[in-house]
């Protein structure tokens, strides 16, 4: 009760500055859902926010087609008539769910042969999960972070109602609670701290949660679209909740399911029923409620140590199912005195069902990584982890009348797929050329090569929501006119990756620079490459100070994890961004 006190405050409090902000008139942030056949939804917020001196917020396109405007409310009782919506909501403010300052992996007992825990990070899972939270220490030793973006930005100029926001990068953890999240899904096996569920998984920090650890449904419904439109991360993790159910939650996430990741969400903290709790109560998420396991064995004998719970039973603070309707809690995972990651380098000991969720989420990700159509699809993850996973080693005393299975990977069925990182690999190179006539651009990466293997996949983003993840060669149509940012990833037969970014004028079809860029993984750190299309020499300046003179292309190498981008400056005044891959 005194953590939904202290949400209630901070809503308040957000509110009223947002009122401070737009003086003329008190406005209130509004989802709001388009129809299908309404294709471009940049144009429609634009109309709608100059009709009604709005602010758009986000633009959603692939998980969710719509938009997240701020307006007054008598505006927003208007908008319900325009044929072009479906529905509209108001935005709900959702915070981390965490209750306190691992036997957690011990307790679902991991099968250790088939994850080759040994203390040497020889081996990695090979999936990848996206942590929707306060973002990721991004130079943490023990977590193996391959992206990350944060849904927190604004772009534009002047007055903040005049500015959108946008994921862009920049995914690092300026709470912790993201930090920890990841560690329980994906902590290194080498020779310190801790070990997570899928050992070295590779993880995407999606910051949608702020500094305090709070957000909105806006916020999340954007990191959901930002995961779905990169089209390679198989499991989202989301460790927060607001009291309300949200439609547009639902179908976002729904559309996530539909194109092939599953969403695992903690049941919240409050000791309620779960089902008024989103995204607990969303019909296609899996969700997790929290276990007090003090010692990594069933049996109930273990000595509370951080928290005042009976060992083997429900949480005292985890919500629960509902009595009398059909349950929203599926599964159940431990979450009381669990030892992760912090940001820093560091660790530290947190409950919440927030802890919980990770432990499935890793458990999900073992089973993504077989690459198997019949296990790997979301209906099937699903069914697998509730079917395979599940014991009743412990007491439910919240009484439900309803005791979720208690997470248990000991079954073969949950032995991972794994990378090697002792093998010598060279990673790819990603390069592509491109045509364009009025809206149809042409795109070719059939230059692309890898010295010491072969390239197994090509990943088209096109930059508006859309992708293909296939060809080498494809066409795409854009909706409408502008400038947007194509890269191509291209993946080898050994999991090493490299990609290219260009900025295209769909209207004209042609660069806006004559500057390419290549960037590459080296592991713990990352090189940025600009090569001039056009085939001249390039001389000019990294944003780091280095300088490059005369050269076919310009490299910087050595650029730490946690930088998410460079820019190279020509001796022409032309500017780059290189975005780490």
């Amino acid at each position: 009760m005194k953590l939904m006190h202290f949400i209630g405050i901070l809503a308040a409090s957000m509110l009223s500055f947002a009122a401070l902000a737009q003086p003329v008139t008190p406005t209130e942030r509004y989802i709001v859902a388009l129809k299908s056949d309404v294709l471009m939804p940049a144009q429609v917020a634009s109309e709608i926010a100059k009709s009604t001196n709005g602010r758009i917020d986000y633009i959603y396109r692939t998980a969710f087609n719509g938009f997240s405007i701020s307006i007054p409310p008598n505006a927003a009782s208007r908008l319900s008539n325009d044929p072009r919506i479906r529905f509209i909501e108001k935005d709900i403010k959702v915070t981390a769910i965490a209750q306190t300052i691992p036997t957690g992996v011990q307790r679902i007992f991991p099968n250790i042969g088939g994850l080759s825990i040994n203390s040497i990070d020889d081996f990695r899972v090979d999936a990848d999960v996206a942590v929707l939270d306060t973002g990721i220490d991004l130079a943490h030793p023990d977590l193996n972070v391959v992206g990350d973006v944060n849904c927190l930005s604004t772009t534009g100029k002047g007055a903040p109602w005049k500015q959108t926001y946008i994921c862009n990068t920049g995914g690092d953890d300026d709470h912790y609670h993201g930090t920890h999240v990841a560690g329980s899904i994906g902590a290194l096996d080498n020779d310190f701290g801790v070990v997570g569920v899928a050992p070295g998984v590779r993880l995407w920090a999606v910051k949608i949660l702020d500094a305090s650890g709070s957000g909105s449904i806006a916020g999340i419904v954007a990191g959901i679209d930002w995961v779905v439109d990169q089209g390679k991360i198989e499991i989202i993790n989301m460790s927060l909740g607001g009291s309300g159910t949200s439609l547009a939650m639902n179908e976002a996430i729904q559309n996530a399911y539909d194109a092939g990741i599953l969403t695992v969400v903690a049941a919240g903290n409050s000791n309620m029923d779960a089902s008024g709790f989103t995204p607990a109560n969303a019909p296609f998420a899996l969700t997790v409620s929290a276990l007090a396991d003090f010692d990594g064995y069933p049996g109930g004998s273990g000595i509370f140590s951080c928290y005042d719970d009976l060992d083997d039973t429900l949480a005292s603070f985890s919500n629960w199912n509902n009595v009398t309707a059909s349950p929203v809690i599926n599964i159940a995972a431990p979450g009381v005195c669990i030892t992760s990651t912090y940001p820093g380098g560091g660790y530290a000991i947190l409950s919440g069902t927030s802890m919980a969720s990770p432990h499935v989420a890793g458990a999900a990700a073992l089973l993504a990584s077989q690459d198997n159509s019949s296990i790997t699809n979301p209906a099937q993850l699903y069914w697998n982890l509730l079917t395979f996973s599940g014991n009743f080693d412990w007491t439910d005393d919240s009484g439900d009348n309803y005791q979720e299975p208690l997470l248990d990977i000991s079954s073969s069925n949950f032995t991972p797929v794994l990378v090697s990182t002792t093998s010598s690999n060279n990673p790819p190179v990603a390069t592509y050329t491109y045509s364009c006539s009025e809206l149809s651009c042409n795109f070719d990466a059939s230059d692309s090569l890898d010295n010491d293997g072969i390239i197994t996949s090509y990943i088209w983003n096109f930059g508006d929501g859309s992708n293909n993840q296939q060809s080498v060669t494809t066409t795409h149509t854009f909706s409408e006119e502008g400038m947007y940012s194509v890269t191509l990833t291209v993946m080898d037969n050994l999991g090493s990756s490299n990609s290219m970014t260009q900025s295209i004028d769909v209207a004209t079809g042609s660069s806006s620079t004559s500057l390419s860029t290549v960037s590459i993984n080296n592991g713990s750190t990352w090189t940025a490459i600009v090569a001039d299309s056009n085939g001249s020499y390039l001389t000019g300046e990294w944003s780091t100070g280095a300088s490059c003179l005369n050269q076919a292309q310009c490299e910087l190498s050595g650029i730490a994890k946690k930088q998410s981008v460079v820019v190279f400056t020509s001796s022409f005044g032309e500017q780059i961004e290189v975005l780490k891959p």
